[in-house]
């Protein structure tokens, strides 16, 4: 017995040797711990990079959950999701992984994500990009209300009708390297906007930088539109990772190595 048992001891620190420790998402509680006991076996760097996977892999979860761009909820440190929801989102993923595991398979999936975008990209040659002009950012009254405007144009420049237009407009200073303010817009057209067909759009900003009575004052600021993404006449979006997500895509893909 003395000797079955000392075997069977064997085994079982051989055991805990040889296997990797794996996430438990059966409970908050029981995630937290296991991805605890999972550091505690990590160096620096191995620490660092799960530290990014788990990050990214949440933030994807909730701003599918939230129909947001991965790019614009990252701006919005103070969103706050229910960890118990999200988690019960993420488990199917995450459950009985290693931490290599989880670093490996989303590395293999960015590649993929990002190989797609970057082809996708080189042959919007033969589709045409959608264009935008004459950004201005200006304050205007109403009654006895001053009111901060976002207006640009958007051309459709596509051999296609676009249905929907994605554009993230930043407003800066020449020499400063923070902007004043940033948002996404997205622009549904009624009808749809046919291929050279041109069409003015105006924002009224209601909260936010946007409307720090600071701004009124600002005499060389520049309003910067970019189109990150479009949809065609069925709703599918031309580029299958925003201009935004492609980078971060990248920027969490080099934190990987």
């Amino acid at each position: 017995m003395n000797r079955s048992s000392f075997a069977i001891l064997c085994c079982l620190l051989l055991a805990g040797c040889i296997f990797d420790p794996v996430i438990d998402a059966s409970s908050l509680f029981a995630y937290q711990n296991s991805v605890a006991a999972m550091k505690a076996k990590l160096g620096n760097d191995d620490q660092r990079r799960l530290d990014a996977a788990m990050k990214y892999i949440f933030l994807e979860a909730s701003a599918k959950f939230a129909g947001q761009s991965l790019t614009s909820l990252v701006a919005q440190p103070n969103v706050v999701f229910n960890q118990n929801f999200m988690l019960a989102r993420l488990a199917p993923k995450i459950n009985g992984q290693s931490a290599a595991a989880v670093i490996q398979d989303l590395s293999l999936r960015l590649d993929a994500e990002i190989s797609a975008a970057e082809a996708t990209r080189q042959n919007l040659d033969n589709v045409g990009t959608v264009e935008i002009g004459s950004p201005s950012y200006y304050w205007r009254t109403s009654g006895r209300f001053e009111q901060p405007m976002v207006e640009f144009s958007v051309r459709n420049g596509t051999k296609v009708p676009v249905s929907r237009v994605y554009v993230s407009a930043v407003l800066i200073s020449p020499g400063r390297s923070i902007p004043w303010a940033k948002q996404d817009f997205v622009q549904t057209f009624k009808g749809g906007l046919e291929p050279r067909e041109k069409q003015q759009l105006t924002f009224q900003p209601r909260s936010g930088d946007w409307s720090d009575q600071q701004l009124k004052y600002l005499t060389n600021a520049e309003l910067k539109v970019v189109v990150t993404n479009f949809e065609d006449a069925n709703g599918q979006r031309v580029l299958p990772t925003g201009s935004d997500d492609l980078e971060l895509k990248r920027k969490v893909r080099a934190m990987l190595q």
